[in-house]
């Protein structure tokens, strides 16, 4: 009997080229082996899919899929639903994992059945695969991942590894992108924990093609209208008063803030004072205030005091 592999790939692609054989290349270079990709292709016209064919199944396990086009969410579904792994790592045509990646990634969520989600540092890059800067520090942390999702991403995408059980319970995906991946975030959250590794896991290709780059002010709109839908739930925060603070318009955002934290300290003193006495509280907590909230301002500078900043160049310096 074949055994089945531990990790699927799942890698949805709409014209890859010319990076497409980098990040395939990048698989081949994996430590871990215990894995097999599916390539879902969405109606390349650039040659991807030959290219695809080329490394798959002969030098990396697994299949491609073309001539069903399928939007991003539909996509991303149909692979989880079809993989046949409890584990399922996202990436995308145009970035580069970095060697150690699954090994460290299966790694940390066999230690905790709590886990539905592990992704990792990243290195920006640009089309001609230079080095555009260093990212800030995601946070690894659970409650600090939730914190920084008010006002911006905690979780790159492409370097996430899921637990399969956790994306279906939650409904796998369901919106469109490019907030397929958020919706879904915030509906494992109210069962399962996420963890950024603090060491980088892909390098992350940023081009005139990338979505997060295509229609920037449709994507904040959309991001807004995802994080206050589920902030009754998630923050305790009603949609209209996320909005506002979102905006900068509320008149005290330290004091919406501290309230957003109490609740979901689930009046544990202990969780409450690491949530608010954070590098994340903080600095997005600063984002988020009005220009004429002082306020607040003070309240974040006393913080201040307390709380470091993560460093960063010492975790990038390593994968360069």
């Amino acid at each position: 009997m074949q055994k089945v592999p531990r990790i699927t790939v799942i890698i949805p692609i709409l014209n890859a080229m010319p990076y497409l054989p980098e990040a395939l290349s990048s698989l081949e270079a994996q430590t871990f082996r215990d894995f097999e990709v599916c390539l879902w292709d969405n109606g390349s016209t650039d040659g991807s899919v030959e290219e695809a064919r080329r490394w798959i199944p002969k030098r990396l396990p697994g299949r491609v899929v073309s001539g069903n086009p399928l939007p991003l969410h539909e996509c991303l579904a149909k692979m989880v639903e079809e993989a046949q792994t409890e584990f399922v790592a996202r990436m995308d045509g145009d970035d580069i994992c970095l060697p150690e990646r699954f090994e460290s990634q299966i790694s940390a969520i066999l230690k905790n059945p709590d886990l539905g989600i592990v992704g990792g540092q990243c290195i920006y890059i640009g089309s001609d695969g230079k080095h555009l800067g260093d990212q800030e520090v995601l946070p690894s942390r659970h409650d600090d991942i939730l914190t920084q999702m008010l006002f911006r991403s905690a979780l790159t995408h492409p370097a996430l590894l899921f637990r399969r059980t956790a994306i279906l319970e939650a409904g796998n995906y369901q919106l469109p992108k490019p907030i397929e991946d958020l919706d879904l975030y915030f509906r494992m959250s109210f069962k399962w924990k996420f963890q950024n590794l603090e060491v980088p896991v892909l390098k992350y290709r940023i081009h005139p093609n990338s979505i997060c780059r295509s229609n920037e002010l449709d994507h904040a709109k959309r991001v807004i209208e995802v994080v206050g839908s589920h902030a009754p739930k998630t923050y305790g925060m009603a949609t209209e008063n996320y909005v506002r603070l979102r905006n900068r318009q509320s008149g005290c955002a330290v004091a919406q803030l501290l309230a957003s934290a109490r609740y979901r300290a689930c009046g544990s003193f202990r969780r409450f004072f690491a949530l608010v006495f954070s590098y994340y509280f903080v600095c997005n907590g600063r984002c988020l205030t009005g220009s004429r909230d002082y306020f607040s301002k003070m309240v974040y500078r006393l913080f201040e005091l307390f709380v470091r900043k993560p460093k960063l160049k010492t975790l990038m310096q390593e994968a360069h």
